[in-house]
């Protein structure tokens, strides 16, 4: 567990030194969606289509949609997938 902690927080961080924090905020979110998700289901696959479904959600509220938004929180599945 907190070699996960750890992974996203370097991960959130990376992101953060790099691009806008909004993408970083993106990631985050979707980390911890997938890991709830996979957690209750005790399903990955369900953890990281919950981070893409909830990304693709805000983009279509949002007034001014950006797909790299949705990457960025489908990408934070990929946290939670590989532990």
């Amino acid at each position: 567990m907190i070699a996960l902690r750890l992974a996203v927080l370097s991960c959130v961080l990376g992101l953060a030194g790099c691009q806008h924090y909004d993408k970083a905020a993106h990631f985050a979110v979707g980390a911890a969606v997938s890991h709830v998700v996979a957690t209750q289901t005790d399903n990955k696959a369900a953890g990281c289509a919950a981070a893409i479904g909830i990304g693709v959600l805000k983009e279509v509220i949002d007034d001014h949609a950006d797909p790299l938004d949705i990457l960025a929180t489908g990408l934070g599945c990929s946290v939670g997938y590989a532990f």
